[in-house]
């Protein structure tokens, strides 16, 4: 017994010796030893670059800093390698026994590796099948070069992943945002084959029988999309257009495996989601290496598609797809068909996509069928590659006989505004490599109309840019029925956009409300938060202007902003449609009312604040011409501050300031020397003429013109020179009446003779006092014969006019003034004039009897 136990003590002192020494020991020059045995096990070159350490009491080797080359080229970076920051090896019993350096286990700490490195480990581990290979507290990076990750979804994060020499396999990963544990296994016998992966993205089985000529089974996958996994995905495979088309949903696949000495079939291929179905063939040819894939969609729901995706595929992620290389030896006929696709709440029921892969070329054809009579496009081109980058070239042809229903499947907000069925044809080349998107040649006709452009998209490490010219002719905007302010609202996107974009655009010959534009130039630059129409040049036979309008939608905003400024000698005010202020009704008399439609002309601003202004020598509206026009406005938060309004009509010149809202208003006002003749016209009055001042403040409110007639209040002012009224005489009326010596002659006068001649009022000025849409004056005049005072009503809803004009005069032999009355009353553009003939008798031919 004590004999036992000495003996244990010292093979367990001599143990604590040797891992002493061994720990202590500079094992740097076994290096060598252990480059060569790494070397010709795993075939590829080794660099040592830290220590090497070795433990006994738990045997294993311990080395730092590790570089791993597959490639072969000597001019290959350092950061292409495989980086490990340590490699532990746990040998085997036998392998001590042996001195040899065989192990039994390999965990990889700290590696850093491209995806192509990744796969030569583990096939290298596959081929060997002796040893377990643990990878921990990793990186696998996506891009061929950890310099270029600018993204941190380009990087797998690995916590612990293990496969066993067993065939058993798992792992616990990071991809962006999203964690994904998978296990597996992989159970291969004589006649049997079962292979089952199990993880939070992706369950697979295959099971199946096999003999020495021919393996046959049954796959059934099935893949949890619902946290975008999809997209990590795309990066893996270099296929960033894959979350544009997968539904971010579960999704089953199932179909029969059949793999022999001469071919490998897929038959029975099923695809099923909420919004998608499919089925399909492939069949490879493993003499000749030719594959047929053969797959036909009977629903495609894109609009599920695009709003449930969990991440949305810009430009640039597509374009990456073009750094992948066809292989020259890749054989492949692709056949794709689909119907039933919902796209912009439209169906298209006919798209076809021939692909034919040969010599590292692939030629593309499709077709595809859009809403509308006749409306089908065709591509054609064809990928190919300098061995380093691929790219693709082809044509474009669009024709159909109704572009409404073509047309709005890219713009639902575009409507004509009618039902018009029209001819077009669009043709363009089309051509994408890595980075790069261009559109060129790109020729529009429809009816008249005409587009022709190009367009270059262009990526690199910093800016993302976007170049362009466009010229159009013969654009009637007035066939449809586009709204920019409802459309302002959605300018969020701005906030996020990620490219510089200059566009140079011209238009001759636009029809804008049937006003003619000669030629509208404008360059057109968007980029983050901003969207800028600048350099704006109107020209014709009644524009010249030139000026500038932006769209802010920066973070400083709470709405997107519309900034507009122009300025010029000429501008046609017809482009811009107003609400009408009143409406005629032709009757046995013509009727003139408020416009009882209700406002809605801020109901699509809420969405976005505004800054106006324009100065333009002249202003042309539909009657007239005005001078010298100055409006600087602004709009918030729904409302319309008009900050200043001037311009100058004929002689009168015009301001006003104030507030507009939907159901309010409250502003302002000066009119100097106005022209009678302007306001009268719109009203219906046409024998008043002269000039008139007006000034003041009013407000109102209400849903409509009509409303804000009737709730109308405020205070003016009104002050007018050389007023003259045609079909009244007063003068001589008055002249009339001195001689008069009977009622009748006087009922003559006032009722007949009256209304023959002129009068010429040398001044009026009074005050106007509006309460609830009563308009209350009280005026003072002056004629050759007489003066007089004005007290009248205006029911400004119904154009009602209620009012007493009172003449003094001084006839001869008198020493004190007389006065007659007489009432003007009813609808103001027809006013029935009366007088009170036994006033006008008592007060002349009485007093002069008696």
């Amino acid at each position: 017994m004590r004999l036992s136990l000495y003996a244990i003590l010292s093979i367990s002192l001599l143990l604590i010796l040797m891992h002493v020494a061994a720990t202590f020991k500079d094992w740097s020059g076994y290096k060598g030893y252990v480059i060569k045995e790494l070397e010709k096990t795993y075939d590829a070159k080794v660099h040592i670059g830290g220590k090497i350490k070795v433990s006994l009491i738990t045997p294993k080797l311990t080395i730092y800093n590790v570089y791993i080359q597959y490639n072969e080229n000597k001019e290959q970076k350092l950061s292409d390698l495989i980086s490990v920051r340590k490699i532990e090896i746990r040998p085997s019993f036998l392998s001590l026994l042996l001195f040899s350096l065989q192990p039994k286990s390999i965990t990889l700490f700290g590696m850093k590796s491209n995806k192509e490195n990744l796969l030569n480990i583990i096939n290298a581990k596959a081929s060997g099948n002796i040893v377990d290979i643990v990878i921990k507290d990793s990186q696998v990076s996506f891009k061929s070069d950890f310099a270029d990750i600018v993204n941190i979804a380009d990087i797998v994060n690995i916590k612990e992943v293990a496969v066993k020499k067993n065939r058993q396999f798992s792992g616990k990963v990071k991809v962006g945002d999203n964690n994904y544990d998978f296990s597996g296994k992989v159970d291969i016998t004589k006649r049997d084959v079962h292979i089952s992966v199990e993880s939070n993205f992706v369950n697979l089985l295959f099971t199946g029988n096999r003999n020495q000529e021919e393996l046959q089974g049954n796959l059934t996958l099935t893949i949890n999309n619902s946290s975008g996994s999809v997209s990590n995905l795309a990066k893996i495979i270099n296929l960033s257009f894959l979350p544009c088309v997968i539904p971010s949903e579960n999704i089953k696949i199932s179909s029969n495996i059949s793999l022999n000495e001469s071919e490998f079939t897929v038959t029975d291929l099923k695809i099923d989601s909420k919004s998608m179905q499919a089925s399909g063939t492939i069949q490879n040819d493993r003499k000749s290496d030719h594959t047929n894939l053969n797959i036909s969609f009977s629903k495609v729901d894109l609009d599920s598609i695009q709003n449930d995706s969990q991440r949305t595929t810009n430009i640039k992620d597509l374009l990456e797809c073009f750094r992948a290389v066809v292989p020259k030896n890749l054989s492949l006929n692709f056949n794709m068909e689909a119907s039933n696709i919902q796209y912009q709440n439209k169906i298209l029921d006919n798209f076809r996509a021939v692909l034919k892969s040969t010599d590292g070329k692939v030629k593309v054809n499709t077709l595809l069928k859009f809403p509308g009579i006749n409306n089908i496009s065709y591509l054609s081109g064809e990928v190919s590659n300098n061995n380093v980058l691929s790219e693709f070239n082809g044509d474009l042809l669009v024709e159909g006989g109704d572009f409404e229903s073509f047309i709005s499947c890219f713009f639902p907000s575009i409507k004509m505004k009618e039902n018009q069925k029209s001819q077009f044809t669009l043709s363009s080349k089309l051509h994408l490599a890595p980075r790069i998107l261009s559109i060129s040649d790109i020729r529009l006709l429809n009816n008249k109309e005409s587009l022709q452009g190009s367009i270059r998209v262009s990526h690199t490490k910093k800016h993302n840019v976007v170049n362009g010219e466009f010229s159009m002719h013969n654009l009637d905007a007035d066939k449809y029925d586009p709204s920019l302010f409802s459309s302002l609202p959605k300018m969020q996107w701005l906030k996020n956009f990620q490219y510089e974009a200059n566009i140079k655009a011209r238009v001759n010959n636009l029809t804008l409300n049937d006003t003619k534009i000669k030629n509208l130039d404008f360059l057109l630059k968007m980029e983050k938060g901003k969207l800028v129409a600048d350099k704006i040049k109107l020209s014709g036979e009644d524009f010249d202007i030139t000026g500038n309008a932006k769209i802010l939608a920066d973070q400083k905003y709470a709405k997107p902003l519309l900034d507009v400024n122009l300025t010029g000698s000429k501008f046609n005010g017809k482009i811009i449609t107003l609400p009408n202020l009143v409406e005629t009704k032709r009757n046995e008399i013509d009727q003139i009312q408020w416009s009882t439609k209700q406002l809605d002309f801020l109901d699509d601003k809420e969405g976005f604040d505004a800054n106006v202004q324009i100065n333009t020598a002249e202003f042309k509206t539909e009657h007239n011409v005005l001078k010298d026009f100055n409006l600087d406005a602004v709009i918030r938060n729904n409302t319309i501050t008009i900050r200043q309004a001037s311009y100058v009509l004929e002689r009168g010149q015009v301001f006003f300031q104030g507030y507009l809202r939907s159901d309010s208003i409250n502003t302002r006002f000066s009119i100097v020397n106005l022209d009678t003749k302007k306001i009268g016209k719109v009203i219906g009055i046409d024998n008043v003429n002269g000039q008139v001042s007006l000034n003041g403040e009013i407000k109102t409110q209400g849903k409509s013109f009509h409303d804000w007639a009737s709730n109308l209040s405020g205070d003016v002012n009104l002050q007018a020179q050389g007023i003259e009224v045609t079909n009244v005489d007063f003068n001589s009326f008055i002249t009339n009446l001195l001689s008069s010596n009977n009622k009748s002659e006087i009922s003559t006068l006032a009722y007949i003779d009256i209304y023959n001649g002129k009068t010429f009022f040398e001044n009026i000025s009074g005050k106007a006092s509006i309460k609830s849409g009563i308009c209350s004056t009280s005026l003072q005049f002056g004629i050759d014969q007489a003066s007089g005072s004005i007290s009248s009503n205006l029911t400004l809803s119904n154009f009602t006019l209620n009012s007493i004009f009172r003449f003094f005069f001084i006839p001869p032999n008198y020493s004190n003034p007389i006065y007659i009355d007489m009432h003007l009353d009813g609808p103001i553009w027809r006013p029935k004039m009366s007088f009170d003939v036994d006033q006008i008798f008592i007060a002349l031919v009485g007093k002069k009897n008696s």
